[in-house]
C-alpha cells in the first residue's frame, strides 16, 4: 500500500514519508519512534488547514520528526482499506502506533499548532490519558496542562458546558496577575471563542501585560473575535433577530478603531455596509449591494450572499425576483460554498 503524499522538503516542517505502511513500521522499529498517520480527505476543509497551516510549522515539524515515522493516508482512496481497519470515521484523525502496529492514541479535529503538539505530547504519557486526566482533575489537581487537557477531553466527548466550566473555574481561581502568565494563555488562545465573554473582556484590558512570547497569539485572537463579532453585523443577524442597537454599535465600531484594527481601512466597506442596511428600505439597500459587490473582497461577498434571506424580506416577490437575478448575475464567479448557499436561496424563492 503506497503512500500518496509527498515528503516535505524543508527539515523544518514535518516530514510526511513516502512509504507503505509496513516500511513505517519497519522504519519505527529501526529508528526506535511510533508511526503517526494523519487520516484525511481531499474535501475535507480542516484537513487542508492542518496541512497548510499547521504540519509546515517548525515548532510541530521538530517535534513530529523527533518522535514519529509521520504518514499521510487519504482515507478514501490508498488508505481506504488501513482506515477500515482502525475505523477511522471523522476527519482528519489521527492515530499513533507502535511499531508492531497496535494503537497507542488517537484523536481528531482542526487545532492551532501549539495544541496540537499538547495533544500529541499528552497521547505519550500516561498520567495524560482520559482516565487519569480525569481521576487527577477530580482529585483536585488544577496545573494549566491538566485543566486544558480535561477542558478538551470533555469538549470532545461533546460536553462542552462542562469543558467551559472546567475553564471558565479555573479562570475564576486566578488573580489578574496570574491571568497573563505564558502557561495560562490557553484560556485565551484555545477557550475564548465568544465575543460577549469576561476572558474576551480581559484579554482587551490587558493585552498590553501579557509578555512577549504570548502577545502576538493574543493580538491575533482578539482580532479574530472583533472580526467574528462585526460578522453578526454585515450578515443582517444582528438586525433580524432584533439585537441591533445603534448605540452598541456605534461603541464596538469606535473599539475596533481604537485598538487599531481598521488601520488598514479594512473593515470600513463592512462599517458603510451595515450603516446602510439600518438606514435603507430593500430596494433602495439591493440597489447599494449591486453598486457596491464587485468592490467588495471574497469573504464579504460570500456572507453578503449565503444571508441574503437574513439581510431582506424575501418573501416579498418583487424583492424575491431581484434577489433572483442578483444572484443569477454573479453565481459563475462565486466560490462552491457559496455557489451552493446561493443555490438554495433561489430554491427557496423560485418555487
Amino acid at each position: 500500500m503506497l503512500m500518496g503524499a509527498a515528503v516535505l522538503s524543508t527539515s523544518a516542517q514535518t516530514e510526511f514519508r513516502h512509504i507503505s505502511f509496513d516500511e513505517a513500521l519497519t522504519a519505527a522499529k529501526q529508528e526506535k519512534k511510533l508511526v503517526f498517520i494523519d487520516f484525511y480527505t481531499t474535501w475535507c476543509g480542516p484537513c487542508k488547514k492542518m496541512s497548510t497551516q499547521v504540519f509546515p510549522q517548525k515548532n510541530v515539524g521538530d517535534f513530529m520528526n523527533a518522535k514519529f515515522i509521520p504518514l499521510k493516508m487519504d482515507a478514501e482512496k490508498e488508505g481506504l482499506e488501513l482506515a477500515k481497519k482502525y475505523q477511522v470515521k471523522a476527519y482528519p484523525t489521527y492515530i499513533i502506533l507502535n511499531a508492531e502496529g497496535k494503537e497507542e492514541a488517537r484523536f481528531s479535529g482542526s487545532m492551532e499548532g501549539d495544541m496540537f503538539i499538547s495533544k500529541l505530547d499528552a497521547s505519550l504519557d500516561p498520567e495524560m490519558k482520559p482516565e487519569r486526566i480525569k481521576a487527577r482533575y477530580e482529585a483536585g489537581e488544577r496545573t494549566p496542562k491538566l485543566v486544558s487537557s480535561y477542558a478538551m477531553q470533555l469538549m470532545e466527548a461533546r460536553d462542552e458546558k462542562g469543558g467551559f466550566k472546567v475553564i471558565d473555574d479555573y479562570y475564576n481561581s486566578l488573580s489578574d496577575a496570574d491571568r497573563v502568565k505564558d502557561e495560562n494563555a490557553f484560556l485565551f488562545n484555545t477557550f475564548t471563542v465568544d465575543f460577549d465573554n469576561d476572558r474576551t473582556r480581559f484579554m482587551v484590558a490587558h493585552r498590553n501585560d501579557f509578555s512577549k512570547e504570548t502577545a502576538a497569539a493574543i493580538n491575533n485572537r482578539i482580532s479574530q473575535l472583533y472580526n467574528s463579532e462585526l460578522n453578526t453585523y454585515f450578515s443582517g443577524y444582528k438586525i433580524k433577530e432584533g439585537l441591533f442597537k445603534e448605540d452598541t454599535y456605534n461603541s464596538f465600531k469606535k473599539e475596533i478603531n481604537d485598538l487599531g484594527l481598521n488601520a488598514d481601512g479594512k473593515y470600513t466597506p463592512a462599517f458603510e455596509f451595515i450603516e446602510q442596511r439600518v438606514k435603507m428600505n430593500d430596494a433602495d439597500f439591493l440597489a447599494f449591494c449591486e453598486n457596491k459587490y464587485d468592490t467588495y473582497n471574497r469573504h464579504y461577498q460570500e456572507l453578503l450572499v449565503m444571508n441574503l434571506p437574513r439581510l431582506f424580506e424575501i418573501q416579498n416577490p418583487e424583492t424575491a425576483s431581484k434577489i433572483s437575478r442578483f444572484i443569477r448575475a454573479r453565481i459563475s464567479n462565486m466560490s462552491p460554498i457559496c455557489i451552493q448557499m446561493a443555490g438554495r436561496t433561489l430554491g427557496s424563492i423560485e418555487k
